[in-house]
C-alpha cells in the first residue's frame, strides 16, 4: 500500500489527520478503516487493526502537509526541539522567569 496512490480517495477529515500527524508512524484503527475503503480491499495491519507507513509514505505525507501550509501561508515546524528564547538569551526551559534549580 502506497499513501500516494491513495491520497485522492480519502476524504477530507482523513486527509487532515495525516496532514496533523505527519510523524507518526502507526495509524490508528479508525485511519486504517478509512485506508481500506479508499483501497477497496483489506490492507495489511497489525492485530489491533492499525497500519504502519512506510518511510516513503512519511515524507510524501510530510510534502502535503508543507504544501498546504505553504498555499495558506501558515509556517509549521516539524522539530522536536524547542527554539531558544532570544528575547532574554535563556533557553526556553528557563524563560519562564523561574531561576533555573542548581
Amino acid at each position: 500500500m502506497e499513501i500516494r496512490s491513495l491520497w485522492t480517495r480519502l476524504d477530507p477529515e482523513t486527509r487532515q489527520w495525516f496532514m496533523d500527524h505527519t510523524g507518526t508512524a502507526i495509524v490508528p484503527r479508525t485511519i486504517s478503516a478509512a485506508l481500506c475503503r479508499a483501497a477497496e480491499q483489506p490492507l495489511p495491519q497489525d492485530p489491533h487493526g492499525q497500519i504502519r507507513l512506510t518511510a516513503e509514505d512519511m515524507v510524501f505525507i510530510r510534502n502535503q502537509a508543507h504544501s498546504a501550509f505553504a498555499a495558506h501561508g501558515t509556517k509549521r515546524f516539524f522539530d522536536a526541539v524547542q527554539p531558544e528564547d532570544h528575547r532574554h538569551g535563556i533557553p526556553w526551559r528557563y524563560s519562564t522567569g523561574a531561576p533555573p534549580r542548581s
